[in-house]
């Protein structure tokens, strides 16, 4: 018997959203975190670090502006938020329950077992295959 098992649709989010920062410098995502480490280069080390564990999720960057509705309507199951964007992020009517808030010091180390190891725990909760 084969098992079909789907993918799991994760956005990592980079940027907040345009509905809770006017700043225009701060539309660039919070100074700090592109001081800490590269979220390209995060979000490659998180994708590497998933396909070597096997698991069916897909990793894709941000590109709506922190935008729950629109990610939602992409069809992105979780939200992984880089630090610095927990007051900044308009989730909306995006399930909370999906949405994931790196912590400073893991984002900083790059350290993605500890994103691995959430992510695994918001999808058994919600049961998302």
């Amino acid at each position: 018997m084969i098992i079909k098992r789907e993918i799991t649709k994760i956005c990592v989010v980079c940027s907040p959203s345009f509905s809770r920062c006017f700043n225009p410098i701060m539309m660039q995502s919070n100074a700090l975190s592109h001081v800490i480490v590269d979220e390209d280069e995060y979000i490659a080390l998180l994708r590497t670090r998933v396909e070597s564990l096997g698991l069916p999720w897909l990793i894709e960057k941000d590109t709506t502006y922190s935008d729950a509705k629109e990610i939602q309507e992409q069809g992105f199951d979780i939200i992984l938020a880089i630090p610095g964007l927990k007051l900044m992020f308009a989730s909306r009517k995006f399930d909370k329950n999906k949405i994931i808030h790196l912590d400073y010091f893991s984002y900083a180390t790059k350290d993605v077992n500890v994103a691995v190891h959430k992510l695994k725990s918001v999808i058994n909760a919600n049961k998302i295959f």
